[in-house]
């Protein structure tokens, strides 16, 4: 299958991991050494790109990996036979290891249940179907201990989402996930999140299951010196002169934003395709930019209508998109202050300094500038 010049809309292959290495390269030794590992970020920053070429290498080192999102489960069952199957894979090379199994068994005894040795690891056919859930969910995060165990094999799991856990599973699901992974060997856990706030609650505050279980990384992002070149290559494989100026033009527009940076480059690499020019100029990074800009009104105007019934967070938005001091005359500070709060826990923008915020995504506010000219 064809694949566009700029990945859009999934992780990245690993040449298209821009100015991450000497992280990759640190969440492998962290993760080798069996230390756990915590990521928040906001989605479309290339977490999940980032986990998964760690991952790869590690288990080109020989490490036994397994990758979770509570993004994809819709329960405890669905949850715990995810994580099974993800284990087991490791073993079997079958990413559906349980459906194989039970199909299997059905086939051979009519549906009776008895139980195969996978290696050293025993299976009952019926386990998934007779067990409760919360038997299934015990065994399941018992699963990359026993296999560490048994195989003397570093054994990493990554979970996505995982501030999604209680949504999939119940309230008390990171105390069980604690009782069991804290006692484990020769296994490591890499936590991902898209919701800082919540993320930073679960493994910063002493009340929670997750204190100081796993370091917490911030992760860095991509300067204008990492993206030019990948840019200039890409568009350069396609017989396309580039001006380096134009190139510098669209690292200012897209602010670096991984994924905007990647679209915007998408849409000037298009526009070129379509009047059959081979130069990139400065004209067509602006005809780009524009098409972009009109392609991400929809998600943008859904975020401002999401904040509409929150008159103060509009009007804080606006001030922080101009540049301006949020914090004025005749306005409580504890109301702006609420409205920062929430605009961060939206991830709409982030905390550099004491009183100093910038935009995750620079291409929104500078959509927000257009729209109250």
């Amino acid at each position: 299958m064809t694949r566009g010049l700029f990945p859009l809309g999934g992780p990245v292959a690993k040449e298209d991991l821009v100015g991450r290495e000497d992280f990759i390269v640190s969440l492998v030794n962290r993760l080798s050494e069996g230390q756990n590992v915590m990521l928040a970020g906001p989605r479309r920053i290339g977490k999940t790109s980032l986990a998964h070429e760690v991952l790869r290498r590690l288990k080109d080192k020989g490490a036994y990996t397994a990758t979770v999102d509570f993004f994809r489960f819709s329960g405890k069952r669905d949850f715990a036979t995810g994580l099974i199957d993800a284990c087991l894979e490791n073993r079997t090379g079958i990413s559906k290891t349980l459906s194989i199994i039970r199909d299997r068994a059905k086939a051979l005894a009519g549906g009776a249940q008895f139980a195969i040795k996978l290696n050293d690891l025993e299976i009952s056919f019926g386990f998934p179907e007779k067990r409760s859930d919360d038997e299934l969910l015990d065994y399941a995060l018992r699963l990359p201990g026993i296999l560490a165990d048994k195989d003397q094999k570093l054994m990493v799991v990554m979970f996505d989402e995982f501030q999604d856990a209680t949504r999939v599973t119940d309230p008390e699901i990171f105390k069980r996930m604690r009782a069991h992974f804290q006692t484990q060997k020769g296994v490591a856990y890499l936590f991902l999140g898209s919701k800082e706030g919540m993320m930073q609650t679960l493994f910063n505050e002493r009340k929670e299951a997750f204190y100081r279980f796993a370091v917490m990384l911030p992760i860095p992002g991509i300067d204008e010196e990492d993206w030019a070149p990948y840019i200039a290559q890409k568009f350069s494989s396609r017989n396309i002169q580039v001006d380096e100026d134009a190139v510098k033009e669209i690292v200012r527009l897209s602010g670096g934003h991984p994924q905007d940076t990647m679209f915007l480059c998408s849409e000037v690499h298009y526009t070129l395709l379509e009047t059959g020019d081979n130069v990139l100029t400065h004209d067509y990074v602006r005809l780009g930019y524009s098409r972009a800009m009109l392609a991400l009104a929809p998600i943008f105007d859904e975020i401002l209508d999401d904040l509409s019934t929150r008159p103060q967070v509009r009007r804080v938005l606006h001030q922080l998109a101009a540049g301006e001091n949020a914090y004025q005359e005749g306005i409580h500070p504890n109301k702006v202050k609420r409205a920062i709060d929430h605009l961060i826990d939206r991830a709409i923008i982030e905390k550099t300094a004491r009183g100093t915020y910038v935009f995750v995504e620079p291409m929104f506010q500078q959509y927000i500038l257009e729209q109250f000219q």
